[in-house]
């Protein structure tokens, strides 16, 4: 099956990069310093660090994000050999840290970066495509027909090409009704009309087809039916596009839970307990000490401001909405005079509610403190979502219909929108979007390591506000 092969290329491309990674190191070893290879304990102490080495580069060899563009290989290879060189020698490094050791040369390391650079990007970029014509150029060439229309062919095109590597080869397609249809800039000239889906068992068998790829599942059930009958009556592999995402007119995901397979419209890492139980310990290992030793301090500050220029409560009580849009009581300082008129107005640059010590309440954060306590009662996170004022929310979901996703999760003191910068006053339909998008990206992408980045980046917007800070 193609999933086989290209997985099968991926794991050999591995193999031969981490004995490249290991050949380039020990050759490079010998130039360097070639009496080493008379002593053995030294030998013995290169071999471990060798062992880190491919540990480090391996560890990264997955990590690859998506690109476009014409030189897409190229620019994959390059960011996959810095992000393996970086772990690899960062390994090698922490190990020789943690031990002590100063019989590591690190002046070989060093003078041995650009040679593993040149080795990973070469085992990167050029190696695959020689295993793959080595392995599936000649013997065993695949003749590809695509059941589709000439729009949906041009959308498969650079995914086609790509897997010429490992033997594909596109000879036609078939139109469900027998024509190209509309002549269009999309039309691919290489790309022969073989006829219609009455005649596939013609098509299959005078073009040696050996793939079929079916590039739209409406056309059909007895279309379906006769496709995968004629493919298994002809030895064809049958292949069906997933196209999904535009059913729904959203991303989806299929797994499979105890034996039935489902579709979902996102992932949700804060699903799995596991995920919460991480999530609630940080928590609370961050809320607790502020309520207890930072809190009592800040609420008298907090108290002494108040009383110089607007004597009043210390603390600002609202409902907001949380999780699966169960209200709760959220705290905050006070920051504005006690008779204002109309509290659920946002605030806004020289809003003349908010007395001159609250100004820089709210641009350093302190107004936010309190929710600490909402953390410690369960009823928010350090990191989520932010909680809109009722009235707001009613407001929003209008201008985006899945605003209300947010609610999957606790909202939080601090989230992915306010670091990005989309924080302040809400003035425009694309404010609201912008928030949203960000929410919902912090949802479906949840990681302890994305809510250590969230928490640092707000700690350096508390110490150097942003412009949107009012």
């Amino acid at each position: 099956m193609l999933l086989n092969r290209s997985s099968g290329i991926k794991g050999l491309t591995a193999f031969c990069l981490l004995a490249l990674v290991t050949l380039s190191f020990w050759g490079w070893l010998y130039i360097w310093d070639s009496p080493l290879f008379s002593n053995w304990t030294a030998l013995e102490k290169y071999s471990f660090y060798n062992e880190f080495l491919l540990i480090g580069v391996f560890s990264r060899m997955d990590a690859k994000r998506f690109v476009h563009g014409p030189y897409r290989e190229f620019v994959e290879a390059v960011r996959s050999t810095g992000r393996q060189a970086f772990m690899g020698l960062f390994a090698v490094f922490i190990v020789s840290f943690a031990l002590q050791d100063a019989s590591l040369s690190r002046p070989f390391l060093f003078s041995y970066i650009p040679c593993l650079c040149l080795t990973l990007l070469f085992s990167n970029y050029i190696l695959p495509n020689w295993l793959s014509q080595m392995i599936y150029g000649v013997d065993r060439p695949e003749r590809v027909a695509l059941v589709g229309t000439l729009q949906q062919a041009a959308q498969i095109k650079p995914w086609i090409e790509r897997k010429r590597m490992i033997g594909l080869e596109a000879v036609g397609l078939i139109c469900p009704n027998g024509d190209y249809g509309q002549p269009s800039k999309e039309a691919d000239p290489t790309l022969p009309l073989l006829g219609s889906l009455d005649q596939l068992n013609e098509i299959v068998q005078q073009q040696a087809v050996s793939h079929l790829i079916v590039m739209d599942l409406l056309i059909g059930s007895d279309r379906l039916r006769q496709i995968t009958q004629v493919c298994e009556g002809s030895a064809v592999r049958l292949l069906a596009i997933d196209n999904l995402d535009s059913y729904f007119n959203h991303n989806t995901m299929v797994f499979e839970d105890d034996g039935v397979r489902l579709i979902g419209l996102r992932e949700e890492p804060l699903e799995s307990p596991v995920n919460r139980m991480i999530k609630r310990i940080m928590d609370l290992a961050i809320a607790v000490p502020v309520v207890v030793l930072i809190l009592p301090f800040t609420t008298l500050l907090v108290y002494l401001c108040q009383r110089l220029q607007s004597p009043g409560p210390v603390l600002y009580k609202q409902k907001r909405s949380g999780l699966l849009g169960r209200t709760f009581m959220i705290y905050k300082y006070r920051t504005m005079h006690v008779n204002n008129d109309n509290e659920a107005r946002q605030a806004s640059k020289n809003d003349q509610r908010v007395f001159p010590l609250g100004v820089w309440m709210r641009k350093l954060n302190l107004d936010e403190f309190p929710q600490f306590i909402n953390v410690v009662l369960g009823e928010m996170s350090v990191v989520g979502p932010r909680p809109h004022m009722l009235q707001h929310d009613e407001l929003f979901v209008k201008v985006m219909k899945n605003y209300m996703v947010r609610r999957f999760v606790h909202p939080g003191i601090s989230g992915w929108a306010q670091v990005r910068g989309f924080r302040g006053e809400i003035i425009t339909e694309q404010d609201v979007r912008n928030r949203v998008e960000a929410d919902i990206y912090y949802l479906e992408n949840w990681s302890l390591s994305l809510d250590c980045l969230i928490i640092l980046k707000t700690i350096k917007q508390c110490l150097f506000p942003l412009r949107t800070a009012y």
